[in-house]
């Protein structure tokens, strides 16, 4: 005769699973701890939860810093880090009123504050995979540039990027890094909203692990980057930017414009002008360090060209300031 088995017997291999993993958790969770105390010494005590699925923990006031060459600081008024237990390479963290500099030289840096921000960060090998973040009301500063720079939300995305084997033979230096950006409604100088889109990789003989070996002979290459606004594109750019020591960047590239009037009022740092839009765009190139960029190429003839009558006057693109 079969016996029934109590019910509470057939609970104990899930509780001896529970109580497994519930140890593998805990183990995960001291190294997530770890981590963190390493990475953000100032954070205090460092509480640890989101079992079973995640690790998670809220810092305020967070503050993190790295670099010799290139000095980087990032903070936040709180944030909250969180790791999936079986993918210790991939942190995600979520961030208010976040804020992040980065300081080469004297003049020579750049600074992103934002309400809000939401961060991945993909570590394979030793290597940045992938960086992304998401910022709202994102608010920038270039040392190499006196513009202020606004955006509703500003999208980055960076990784390293590894040469091919064959890339020796090649006339140029390999990309050994890379940022994508999308901007919605971005203003420069409190001018009028923009959408932005850039693409553009960092090339060099070695690791961008060392700011001096790279700036002896290494490179931005600025494969693209789009300004427009609900009527189409307003400008395109592609450069190269070069490292004037731990100083400045110098500039060269051409810029593809609707409005020239205006592009050229933004470089010269002048009011904006009433413009309407060509109906064929014209290039213009341009050379030199940020405040003292050369115009060269600007068509004679603009006045008399084809105009979008139809189509709204050109946008402000670089506003009076603020």
């Amino acid at each position: 005769m079969l016996r029934r088995v109590p019910l509470w017997l057939t609970l104990v291999p899930l509780a001896l699973a529970i109580g497994l993993y519930w140890l593998l958790w805990s183990g995960w969770a001291r190294d997530f701890e770890a981590m963190v105390e390493g990475e953000v010494p100032a954070a205090g005590a460092v509480a640890v939860t989101g079992f079973p699925y995640r690790l998670e923990t809220a810092l305020v006031s967070p503050t993190w810093t790295a670099g010799d060459g290139v000095k980087i600081v990032a903070g936040a008024d709180r944030a909250i880090v969180n790791r999936g237990p079986w993918a210790p390479e991939l942190t995600v963290i979520r961030a208010d009123y976040a804020k992040v500099s980065a300081i080469v030289g004297p003049g020579f840096g750049a600074s992103l504050t934002g309400k809000s921000a939401l961060v991945s960060v993909k570590i394979d090998e030793g290597r940045l995979a992938r960086l992304s973040a998401v910022v709202e009301a994102a608010k920038a500063r270039l040392g190499f540039a006196p513009v202020a720079v606004m955006a509703d939300v500003l999208e980055l995305h960076m990784r390293e990027r590894i040469p091919a084997s064959d890339s020796s033979d090649s006339a140029t230096l390999p990309a050994r890094g890379q940022l994508v950006a999308k901007g919605q409604r971005l203003r420069f100088d409190g001018g009028d909203a923009l959408t932005f889109a850039a693409d553009m990789t960092a090339n060099g003989a070695g690791r961008l692990t060392d700011f001096n070996r790279w700036a002896q002979d290494g490179t931005i290459e600025v494969t693209s980057l789009t300004l427009a606004d609900a009527h189409g594109d307003v400008a395109k750019v592609a450069a190269t930017l070069v490292p004037v020591g731990r100083t400045a960047l110098r500039f060269a590239g051409t810029v593809e414009t609707v409005c020239p009037a205006n592009v050229i009022a933004a470089f010269e740092g002048r009011s904006a002008v009433a413009e309407m839009r060509l109906r064929a765009p014209v290039r213009v190139a341009f050379d030199g360090l940020a405040g003292s960029i050369r115009l060269s190429g600007v068509p004679t003839d603009l006045a008399g060209r084809a105009r979008r009558g139809q189509d709204p006057a050109c946008p402000v693109i670089r506003g009076p300031g603020g």
